[in-house]
């Protein structure tokens, strides 16, 4: 008996220690400024508050956010894909930061038509350049900004498919005019070719289909990994840290809670709390 109640003193003592140091110590959050980043900033922002620390959230583009980790103006970024995805994004970096967790695997870039297309006219990257559907497509295929990957590995695509002969552009656009060309586009059943990934919301939302990409261009699957900076150890309690390192998500897990602030007009944190509410079992399971 007088063992156990020892080893109760010791783990109070030891979570309110913990929140005590965590009270003091405010944690830069950086995620990048598309929604399905958002709900993991959130998953991650919740999760450190219930911790006892005090977390500000810093926004940006990709561009934008993995130099500030680098400098060590945000202490954790979520999230990164590697090894292809944010490759060279992470490059810089590399040294001064450490990955704390996999929040999925299977992240991947790909695009996608609406299912209307036929799938016997239009199945396959390649396909977009066969003179009898040429036509129906536009010349410009709209992704997002220039240093995501989901555009620099498009731009491979389009290098290893010659669709710039066949007179495709792939356009570098703000995420508004991305997405606002694809709904466009459905809303006139017209056809479109759309730069997509997953986890994203737009898988749950519309009926569309991957096309196959056969000489894989785009690279393999990526793995999510929630970084941190080399400094974070310093201000982050090792528990803490060891909890962090438990969480994983899934990709249904992500797009479920993309769906809920793109649809159910949810704020990621609002849509992150909601999900956590629900899957109280996988919390507790991190030690949360």
């Amino acid at each position: 008996m007088k063992t156990l109640m020892g080893i109760a003193a010791a783990t109070i003592a030891l979570f309110t220690s913990n929140a005590a140091y965590a009270a003091e110590t405010t944690i830069e959050l950086g995620q990048v400024d598309l929604s399905f980043h958002a709900v993991k900033g959130g998953v991650v922002q919740e999760l450190l508050e219930r911790d006892g620390y005090t977390v500000e959230v810093t926004e940006g583009s990709h561009a934008e956010i993995f130099p500030m980790l680098g400098e060590g103006e945000v202490d954790i970024l979520a999230s990164a894909w590697l090894p292809n995805g944010h490759a060279a994004l992470y490059e810089p970096v590399r040294d001064v930061t450490f990955p704390i967790t996999t929040l999925y695997e299977d992240a991947r870039f790909f695009w996608v038509v609406p299912s209307y297309v036929p799938e016997e006219t239009v199945s396959s990257i390649a396909d977009l350049t066969d003179p009898a559907v040429r036509g129906m497509f536009p010349d410009q295929i709209v992704s997002l900004p220039e240093a995501t990957g989901l555009t620099t590995g498009g731009r491979r695509v389009v290098d290893a498919y010659g669709l710039d002969d066949a007179g495709y552009e792939l356009i570098a656009a703000p995420p508004a005019e991305w997405l606002g060309t694809f709904e466009e586009a459905i809303a006139a059943e017209t056809w479109v070719v759309f730069p997509l990934w997953q986890p994203q919301w737009v898988n749950a939302e519309y009926d569309v289909r991957a096309l196959e990409e056969p000489l894989n261009a785009y690279g393999e699957a990526d793995t999510a990994y929630l970084l941190g900076h080399q400094e974070l150890t310093d201000k982050l309690s090792p528990e803490s840290l060891e909890r962090l390192s438990n969480v994983r998500l899934s990709i249904e897990d992500v797009t479920e809670m993309d769906r809920m602030v793109n649809v159910d007009e949810l704020t990621p944190r609002e849509a992150a709390r909601t999900w956590i509410e629900t899957n109280q079992e996988t919390i507790e399971a991190w030690g949360y």
